[in-house]
């Protein structure tokens, strides 16, 4: 109903007239308009009743056991029946089914879940989406009440806890297996917690050489001969992390040497004056860009509207001359004024965005200022800061196969108007 009293407003605004090729609409006229208000009603309430009738008819669906997962897990697939929606039913795959019960086995036996993963990548398996197994995918499956036969859902009245019932559908694995299972998977859990106080500066920024994935943060402990204990802190490839060997190698890279390079070489090119002055040509010319389509419609719209004044001026010299009429005349100014009204509104606006950007170009000794004061408030910054900040500066830091961090790439943000930082 919004949508379409905005739309008639502007349509009113720019002149145009809606036309409707199943009802005789006025929008011109108060009539035609309550009308149309009406007609817009009547379509909003019609789409809340579907979407309504949709909810429900899901919501008994999911009462009375009904398959509601389409064809997004593994070992089920959803038959559709071409004439007659009813017959339609969800079968088992077998190849697919004897695969969950392996996944259910090896955790029950003691697998963990990369250990799972990491053999199910190496077979070549895959999810059901065609992607490789992780941690999370595996655990996903070794909760899925689908398997058991049951089916599970969220109700409007308690979104926030789920509803298993009693499914239509053949169980693949047994209740007691499940049973074990969901016992082992208590067990192992462990709520997060913070063991480490590095902060991994890199983290979302470091990309893998061999997936291009990112990196995330690892650690080792050691105890030393002395009884001390010392923690190294590591970055290492999310998929590797998630996946096993199948999905990807490590790649450890040690966080601290990582992190001091990437913020030397950051802080190296931001004090190159050649850098500065980049900067202030790609602005510049960034600026120039913005500007260009804006100055063009101010060109166009006063071509229009010196159009229109000589239209007028031939009006009435057409008057004087007998052409026209006084009725005619004033007709005929009448559809000008309205044009020259809408143009001089455009030209209004279009002022205002021009009147938005800067006149001048963005001085260089501007850019000097703020590249200089980089160096200081990244060294005066808590790690949580610098980390922000690196984000906001750079978009990737690509390591190489080799793993020689010397040798990365480091590619600026938007900020940086995307410009590659050598490692030289």
């Amino acid at each position: 109903m919004t949508d379409i009293l905005f739309i008639t407003e502007l349509f009113e605004k720019l002149g145009v007239t809606l036309h409707s090729l199943t009802e005789e609409l006025q929008t011109d006229t108060p009539m035609g308009k309550f009308a149309l208000q009406m007609l817009g009603s009547v379509a909003e309430h019609e789409r809340r009743q579907t979407t309504q009738n949709v909810r429900l008819g899901m919501q008994r669906r999911n009462r009375l056991g009904k398959w509601n997962s389409g064809n997004q897990v593994l070992g089920y697939r959803w038959a559709s029946h071409s004439v007659n929606r009813h017959l339609s039913h969800v079968e088992i795959i077998p190849d697919e089914a004897r695969l969950v019960q392996y996944i259910f086995k090896w955790y029950a036996s003691g697998l963990g879940l990369r250990a799972i993963a990491n053999c199910l990548n190496k077979d070549g398996h895959q999810t059901k989406r065609g992607k490789m197994f992780q941690s999370v995918s595996v655990k996903g499956i070794l909760t899925n009440v689908n398997y058991i036969g049951k089916v599970a859902y969220t109700d409007s009245t308690t979104p926030e806890h789920k509803i298993i019932v009693e499914g239509e559908h053949e169980p693949i694995i047994s209740i007691n297996l499940w049973k074990q299972v969901q016992q082992q998977l208590a067990l192992r859990f462990r709520p997060p917690t913070r063991r480490i106080a590095h902060t991994f500066l890199l983290t979302g920024l470091l990309k893998c050489p061999t997936c291009g994935s990112s990196m995330v943060a690892a650690h080792v402990s050691r105890k030393r001969k002395s009884g001390a204990r010392s923690v190294s802190h590591y970055y290492i490839c999310g998929r590797y992390n998630s996946g096993g060997h199948s999905a990807c190698l490590p790649h450890h890279i040690p966080a601290d040497q990582v992190e001091d390079w990437v913020s030397k070489h950051v802080q190296r090119f931001l004090s190159q004056p050649n850098v500065a002055e980049r900067l202030a040509i790609k602005l510049n010319h960034k600026r120039d860009k913005k500007m260009e389509p804006f100055l063009k419609q101010m060109k166009e719209v006063k071509t229009q509207i010196d159009s229109l004044q000589k239209r007028s001026l031939r009006c009435y010299e057409l008057f004087e001359d007998g052409h026209i009429n006084s009725q005619e005349l004033k007709l005929k100014l009448g559809r000008i004024q309205s044009e020259t009204a809408l143009l001089e509104q455009q030209r209004q606006e279009l002022e205002q965005k021009i009147v938005e950007e800067p006149e001048q170009p963005i001085p260089l000794n501007s850019i000097h200022r703020v590249l200089a004061d980089f160096k200081p408030v990244l060294q005066n910054a808590t790690p949580n800061q610098q980390k922000a900040l690196f984000r906001s500066m750079l978009a990737k830091v690509i390591l190489p196969t080799d793993g020689d961090i010397t040798q990365m790439i480091i590619q600026g943000s938007e900020a940086l108007l995307n410009m590659e930082i050598p490692n030289k």
